[in-house]
This record gives structure tokens, C-alpha cells and sequence, in this order.
């Protein structure tokens, strides 16, 4: 049971035991245990604590370590402490509240119990979940899920695609992952919508590419715009040099950021818990985009804001939201002026605008052009392969081809946006 001073370093380089378990505790965070098993996918961070009713210890499970990073174990573990010290007893309210949840279930419950015991561990994407569970929540909020019949479910989701067809079929998956779920935990005998086909038919998926008049003509305009943060607009600048994820950029926290000052090392860090496919992820930062970053972080230096990179200007949100892109797109695009070469460049952004996602695989579709190899691109798109090999065992981050690749790209990008050969084209000012 030894005690060690925990860093990532330390936790990468630990090796599984045979057989048992073997705990390492914090030397920092009192209580704070990590549980490693011969299987390291199901290492899991405990609490110990002594109640100050009680006599003895009790101990209670934060999360698995593919889920919860060091840092955020820690804060969980210093927030416990806090509660036993003014008396409280969390694993005595964890199984009061799942005492008091099993016999007076309401879907309101049943949806928050998902929330947090599924979305959140199991998806980077959990508030997309949440959001989507908003209006089964008003729908059905009080009624008991076991009560909940087909043809309500099937009622309510035609009731969403009168207006938004594609919310309609999102809101289905999310209703019957949930259902599963409560199978799976014994909430539920069955999952009423088994089987339910799509509410509509999707047409098929977007291959939305930018080109290169496009890609330079949005650039000018978040350049140069008033009608949408500074922040919104440099994390879609972000995303078309680098081609995260959306919510990969618009979550960066100042804690990710890594020898900013340095150029040829200037990377960001982003956690397991933020990815997709729940595994960290490395993000080598190009000339470009590591001005982008300083120039936030200056920003958040002024502001006295620690945490987040890109901030939110919503008092109950730190970092930005991830459709927030989504609406900075679909307010500046329609109302772009046209005027000089770049004419139609601005049209077909009209006719046809792209999404957040679009950027991503413009940034994808642009590094193979360039002759970027399908494993850097995969790399720098944190891509997984599917097989075992790629998924548990291959864990070389390919930081030096990444670094290469972004480069080659952001090279390209800065060549588009000197060629001068456009007209101007500034955002039509909306009237007040």
C-alpha cells in the first residue's frame, strides 16, 4: 500500500500486477487512492474517509482512471474532504440517494441518474445528451419510467420533427441509450422503444469541403467582425488550422496549454475525459494557432480568468459552449457583403454554409491534398483504429508527424490568405 506523490508520469509508467490489486496512495490529497487491477482499463480512483459519526473508514469509488484524470480525482477528493469535515457522510448519501431513487423513480430521476451515471463517464459528448433530454424531461417529468408506453415515446418525437427532423431522430438514440441503460442497472424491465426505426429519413452525410476563395473569405470576416466574440471567432479560426473536434476546442482549459513559449514545442494537452474516444490527445500548435492561443490567454489575463482558454460571456459557463460555433456560423454567413473577386466565394458560402464540422474536415481534406499520410492525418484528427491493437496497445502519439502535418497545412492557409487576389468582403453589420 505504498504512498507516492502521483503525477501522470508516475500513473503512465505503472505496471498492472498479476493478479489482485495494487493501491497507490496519494501523498498529496489525503484519501485519495488509486485501485490498479491486472487489467488497466479498470484501475479506479477511491475515497477513504473516517465519518465523523462513525468509527470506522469508509471508502467510495470517484471513477475509473480512463475516465478521470489525476487532476480532476484530486479536486473530486478535495471536495469530499470538505463535506466530512462539516459532517457529511457521502457514501451514507450515496446509498440513501440510491435507496430513495429506486423507490420513488420519476423519469426526471431516471434522466438525471443517466446523466450522471452513463453520458458523463461514457461520452465527451454528455451534455449534447443532457440537451437532448430537455424535452422528455417537460413531457414526462413526474410519470414513472416503467409507465411510459411506445406510443407516447413515438408521439412526442413526431411532436419534435414538426420543427427539427434530425432533433427528432438525435432525441430517439439519446431516449434509448438512456432505456438500456435502466435495463442494464435494474430501473426498468424493458426498454420500451426497441427496435423504433428513425422518425425521419436523413438524406446522406455531409461532405461539406471548403475551398480555398471559401476558406479565405471566412477567415477575413473572423478577422474582422463585431457581431461575435473575439473567442467564438478564434475558436473557428482554431478549428480550421488545427481540425479537432468542435467541443475539443471550445472546452480548452489555460491548465491543457504546454510550453506556449516555446515554438518549436507549443502543444496542447487535452484529457481523456474531453476526447471522444476517451483517451488524451496531444495538439502540436503551429506559428498560427499558437499566436491565436496567446493572444487568448493575454485576453484571460486581463479578465483575471484562470481556467478558461476561449471564455464564454454567460455568467454560468466558463468555457465555450459547443453550439456556440455552430450559431456564430449561421449568424455571420447570411448576412456577408459581397463586393470585388471574391464574389462568388461568398455565394457558395451562402448557398451552402458550412457547419463547424465542415472546417474540421476541410483541415482533413486539405492535409491529404498536401500529401499528408493517412496515419499522421488520423493522428492529428484523433482518429482510433478500431481493431484491439489500435484501441489498447498502440500508444505512440506521433507528436513529431503532427507537428509536421499542422505545419504543411498552416503553411497552405497563410498562403491562401496572402494571395490578395479577392475583394473585400466584411460582415453586414445587423441593424440594432
Amino acid at each position: 500500500m505504498p504512498v507516492v506523490r502521483l503525477t501522470s508520469a508516475f500513473i503512465s509508467g505503472i505496471v498492472p500486477p498479476d493478479k489482485g490489486a495494487t493501491e497507490y496512495w496519494d501523498e498529496i490529497t489525503r484519501g485519495l487512492c488509486l485501485r490498479v487491477y491486472p487489467k488497466i482499463d479498470n484501475a479506479t480512483w477511491t475515497f477513504r474517509y473516517r465519518p465523523k459519526s462513525g468509527v470506522g473508514y469508509e471508502r467510495i469509488t470517484l471513477g475509473k482512471l480512463r475516465d478521470l484524470s489525476l487532476g480532476k480525482a484530486r479536486e473530486k477528493a478535495t471536495g469530499l474532504r470538505a463535506a466530512v469535515n462539516d459532517g457529511g457522510d457521502p457514501q451514507k448519501e450515496r446509498r440513501q440517494a440510491r435507496t430513495e431513487a429506486k423507490q420513488a423513480l420519476r423519469f426526471d430521476a431516471l434522466a438525471t441518474a443517466y446523466v450522471e451515471g452513463y453520458a458523463k463517464l461514457n461520452k465527451s459528448s454528455w451534455k449534447y445528451d443532457e440537451m437532448l433530454l430537455k424535452r422528455p424531461r417537460d413531457a414526462w417529468g413526474k410519470r414513472r419510467p416503467e409507465e411510459l408506453r411506445r406510443a407516447d415515446v413515438s408521439a412526442l418525437l413526431l411532436e419534435i420533427a414538426a420543427t427539427a427532423p434530425v432533433s427528432a431522430n438525435r432525441t430517439k438514440t439519446v431516449l434509448s441509450k438512456l432505456f438500456n441503460w435502466a435495463v442494464d442497472v435494474g430501473h426498468l424491465p424493458a426498454n420500451p422503444i426497441a427496435g423504433m426505426k428513425r422518425i425521419v429519413k436523413e438524406g446522406k452525410p455531409k461532405e461539406r469541403v471548403l475551398t480555398d476563395p471559401e476558406l479565405r473569405v471566412l477567415w477575413e470576416v473572423l478577422e474582422n467582425t463585431k457581431d461575435i466574440t473575439r473567442d467564438v471567432a478564434d475558436a473557428l479560426r482554431l478549428l480550421m488550422l488545427t481540425g479537432q473536434r468542435p467541443g475539443e476546442i471550445a472546452g480548452i482549459e489555460q491548465v491543457e496549454i504546454v510550453d506556449i513559449g516555446k515554438a518549436s514545442e507549443a502543444r496542447i494537452e487535452i484529457p481523456a475525459d474531453r476526447m471522444k474516444a476517451r483517451r488524451a490527445h496531444i495538439l502540436p500548435l503551429a506559428p498560427l494557432a499558437r499566436a491565436i492561443v496567446q493572444e487568448a490567454l493575454e485576453r484571460r489575463k486581463e479578465e483575471g480568468d484562470v481556467n478558461a482558454l476561449l471564455a464564454s460571456r454567460y455568467y454560468n459557463r466558463d468555457t465555450l459552449a459547443r453550439h456556440s460555433l455552430s450559431h456564430a456560423l449561421r449568424r455571420l454567413i447570411p448576412d456577408m457583403k459581397i463586393d470585388g473577386l471574391d464574389a462568388k466565394a461568398v455565394a457558395t458560402l451562402q448557398a451552402d454554409p458550412p457547419t463547424p464540422h465542415d472546417l474540421r474536415r476541410t483541415c482533413a481534406s486539405g492535409m491529404a491534398r498536401l500529401g499528408v499520410g493517412f496515419e499522421d492525418r488520423r493522428a492529428v484528427l484523433a482518429h482510433i483504429a478500431d481493431d484491439v491493437h489500435g484501441q489498447h496497445y498502440d500508444r505512440y502519439d506521433r507528436l513529431a508527424e503532427k507537428r509536421q502535418a499542422l505545419a504543411l497545412w498552416e503553411q497552405h492557409v497563410q498562403t491562401v490568405l496572402e494571395r490578395g487576389d479577392g475583394g473585400n468582403v466584411v460582415p453586414m453589420r445587423r441593424r440594432k
